[in-house]
């Protein structure tokens, strides 16, 4: 069993001179291994630990806080939606629990703030957007009482930070609601909070690490590839940590290195003890999709569905089951999944909005076009490159072929630093799109301000953040926006 990071000592150290504060309340090597099982998704081993805790000392505010730290990620990896309500109501549960406490201590105030968060997304994630945004305004107000009251506690600058950043990229269309409840986000302010979160001693640093580099992801995609050596680092030292891998896998993803990503999955840890995570072979399909090995991409994505207990991408699964029987000429098979878009699952997630998106249009893929940018969203840019030129454009070609086709050409530039080359296919696409409802102009505007931004060409690359949020009526409408908003908060 792998042995505590040297910071838990030095943290629990800290602690042991401030536990007359901390009255009931307290952190110990238990509570400690308890919660580097729970990070790892050994939830069972974790609960384990965590109820003996309680039968212990049921007011001890870390053994509720990380009690509700396993329910919070079995509802996040396995999304059962029979056991969500259940789940819910347990941290429901846990946050009266802390408010009939009388004790007043850093510990019951971070954990009331750390539940509540996670009580907001387990709703946000199935749909509860109204009493998931109350939940999130009790949560960030009090982590902000918090930072006033404990400015030296890092564990809540960690999640503080984290909701800085999302506030401040909340689309447009929904400042509304942010008026309403009296909430503002500050984008500088949580990166700052964040970043020392994971640079100080604590008990969530390697957490803090994880979140900071998703976040870094969020606001450029670039960015992806510089938290790379962090996630692999963090990944070695613990090989057995299946929510290392698992964030290890979707960076590279992210970062368009399918091959390392595929890598990393094919030696992720395994057995009884973990949670499932059905999630992680949806992954596993787009990364053997990219790389044109549709058989086992039909594989990875066929169990998906089959493990899947909750009600998201479903439709993007069968989606993408679509693309490999149709890629690989099985007709049937292809046909069945396309109408199965439309019939299964909800359009919560944008990977969803687009499936259905496409097969309303009733319309074919280009398989060039088709092939081009799967390859160049595993990397594969010199076989992106052969497809795409097998290509004709023509005045006769249809507008939204002769979009993508520039679009799909600038992608691959970009990703093999032709930056020259990337940029006049981006500016062709804006031209050729013009204001048809198409997210190559949205997408493209927003790498031309990444490119510009890196080039420290700050007014052209404000003027095309700004381009790309007031394209309004496509399918990745919110990420792009936000993605727009969070580049603009960064710069000088």
């Amino acid at each position: 069993m792998a042995q505590p990071h040297p910071f838990f000592l030095f943290l629990l150290a800290n602690l042991c001179l401030q536990l007359s504060s901390y009255a009931n309340s307290h952190l110990n090597t238990e509570l400690t291994r308890a919660y580097s099982e729970s990070l790892k998704l050994k939830l069972a081993n974790s609960k384990a630990i965590v109820q003996k805790e309680l039968k212990k000392n049921d007011k001890n505010a870390v053994s509720l806080l990380l009690a509700n730290y396993n329910d919070f990620l079995e509802i996040c990896t396995e999304q059962n939606q029979r056991e969500l309500d259940k789940l819910i109501d347990a941290q429901e549960v846990r946050l009266d629990k802390l408010d009939d406490l009388k004790e007043k201590s850093v510990w019951v105030d971070y954990a009331k703030a750390e539940i509540r968060a996670q009580l907001a997304t387990s709703k946000l994630l199935f749909g509860n957007r109204v009493a998931a945004a109350w939940d999130f305004r009790k949560a960030y107000l009090q982590f902000q009482s918090n930072a006033k009251k404990y400015p030296d506690f890092m564990p809540n600058r960690k999640t503080l930070g984290v909701m800085q950043v999302l506030l401040g990229s909340v689309p447009d269309e929904y400042k509304w609601f942010l008026n309403i409840i009296g909430l503002g986000g500050n984008t500088a302010a949580g990166l700052a909070n964040l970043q020392q979160a994971t640079q100080e001693p604590n008990l969530f640093q390697d957490e803090a690490k994880l979140l900071h580099a998703l976040l870094l992801q969020l606001l450029d995609e670039d960015n992806a590839r510089s938290t790379l050596p962090q996630i692999t680092a963090l990944t070695k030292e613990q090989p057995d940590n299946l929510l290392y891998n698992f964030m290890a896998v979707l960076l590279h993803k992210k970062a368009k290195k399918a091959e390392l990503a595929l890598q990393f999955y094919q030696t992720r840890p395994t057995g009884g003890n973990y949670s499932s995570f059905p999630y992680m072979h949806h992954m596993a399909a787009d990364l053997y999709l990219f790389r044109g090995d549709f058989d086992t991409s039909i594989k990875e994505n066929r169990y998906f569905l089959e493990q899947n207990q909750g009600k998201h991408y479903l439709k993007a699964a069968n989606f993408k089951l679509y693309l490999a029987y149709w890629l690989s000429n099985h007709k049937p098979q292809a046909k069945w999944h396309y109408k199965q878009v439309r019939q299964m699952g909800t359009t919560i997630t944008e990977e969803d909005k687009y499936a259905e998106n496409f097969v309303s249009r009733n319309e074919k893929p280009n398989r060039l076009l088709l092939l081009a940018r799967l390859h160049s969203d595993g990397g594969y840019f010199d076989q992106a490159l052969t497809e795409v030129n097998k290509l004709e454009i023509t005045k006769e070609t249809p507008l939204p072929v002769r979009a993508e086709y520039y679009y799909r050409k600038a992608r691959i530039y970009h990703g093999r630093q032709q930056i020259a080359a990337a940029i006049k296919n981006y500016d062709i696409t804006i031209a050729t799109c013009a204001n048809e409802p198409l997210y190559f102009s949205a997408h493209a505007a927003l790498q031309l301000g990444y490119i510009y931004q890196q080039q420290q060409k700050y007014d052209l690359a404000r003027k095309y953040y700004l381009q790309a949020q007031n394209y309004s009526n496509h399918a990745y409408k919110n990420s792009i926006q936000a993605k727009a908003k969070l580049a603009l908060s960064t710069l000088p």
